[in-house]
């Protein structure tokens, strides 16, 4: 007798539950989406980055519209909170859109790095408009977080360009996109999240790329891309889904905690492929910034929780679907 489709869904995930999954699911989804970055590094020389980022989005709706139907039915398409996701994708698209501006001129490694300010940013928005009280660990991690992007980014040095704020404003729209997303965490699953905030992002850069048509500037302007073209953009929509389910399935899988250190992994991967097929490699001081970086984000991560642990001592926590995603 033939097997369904969301019969064999649900063996898998019944079968991948302990937290060595989750594992097994973070790195592999965290090495996996700096080839989608590089590849979008690559086809900088002959599309647009706003093009590129159209292409990921457009095929990351497509894919995961594709999987959701035999698994979910064509109704699930639908979430529950459209506006919602359609703000999400929004936000998602700027974030992408300006870290892929930064890879036409940044090192890979460089750019990844300087992104992983992500959470310090996200404390720092929950300070300011949220209201969080943050102790003074936090807000030294926070500083010192910054202070190493400024060692990457090496402001006033003979190799600085502005495009390495831009890392800076993709960490910043993402940390808007996150705390978005906290606000609809568990009504969908993540595969309908990922959906919507890819059909989000495809919409509001089919738009810009509207305006990049009679803007004059080949950086905002598309082209019709070759067959070459159109598959690369397809394997790049395709990591962005599978690289991002990756993650989330992890966070259902495994704590946050455990998992945190191993998201670090994409910038070890960033600075292999950086240096395999770009022929790059951080100087002494970016290297001194992204230790900085890692160990101040590391540092958030385990203050934030040990917080959590004791306004909810006593209760049962539950991971957080859908709240981990990348540009």
């Amino acid at each position: 007798m033939r097997t369904s489709a969301p019969s064999l869904f649900a063996h898998w995930q019944n079968s991948t539950t302990s937290p060595s999954w989750g594992i097994l699911f973070m790195v592999t989804g965290t090495m996996i989406v700096p080839i989608m970055d590089a590849i979008a590094k690559f086809l900088g020389d002959s599309l647009s980055p706003l093009q590129i980022t159209w292409g990921r989005f457009v095929f990351q709706f497509i894919l995961m519209g594709a999987a959701i139907i035999p698994l979910m039915g064509i109704r699930a398409l639908w979430p529950r909170r459209p506006a919602i996701h359609a703000l999400r994708g929004l936000l998602l698209a700027i974030a992408t859109t300006f870290f892929f501006f930064s890879l036409q001129t940044l090192p890979l490694a460089n750019a990844i790095a300087i992104f992983f300010v992500q959470p310090m940013i996200l404390t720092l928005l929950a300070m300011l408009f949220l209201g969080e009280t943050t102790g003074w660990h936090r807000k030294g991690a926070v500083l010192a977080g910054f202070l190493g992007a400024l060692l990457v980014i090496q402001p006033g040095g003979d190799s600085f360009t502005p495009a390495a704020l831009l890392p800076i404003g993709a960490a910043f729209f993402f940390s808007c996109y996150l705390a978005v997303t906290r606000s609809v965490a568990n009504i969908d699953h993540p595969l309908i999240m990922q959906f919507a905030s890819g059909f989000g992002a495809a919409i509001a850069l089919s738009l810009a790329l509207l305006v990049g048509l009679y803007s004059g500037s080949p950086a905002w302007m598309p082209v019709i891309p070759d067959i070459a073209q159109w598959s690369w953009l397809l394997l790049i929509g395709l990591i962005a889904a599978v690289g991002h389910l990756l993650v989330v399935i992890a966070v259902n899988r495994a704590s946050a905690s455990l998992l945190a250190p191993f998201g670090y992994v994409e910038i070890i991967a960033a600075t292999a492929l950086g240096w395999f097929l770009f022929d790059e490699w951080p100087d002494g001081l970016s290297w001194l910034g992204i230790a900085v970086i890692v160990l101040s984000g590391l540092y958030v991560f385990v203050r934030e929780q040990h917080q959590a642990s004791r306004l909810t001592r006593g209760q049962r926590t539950f991971p957080v679907e859908g709240e981990v995603d990348c540009p």
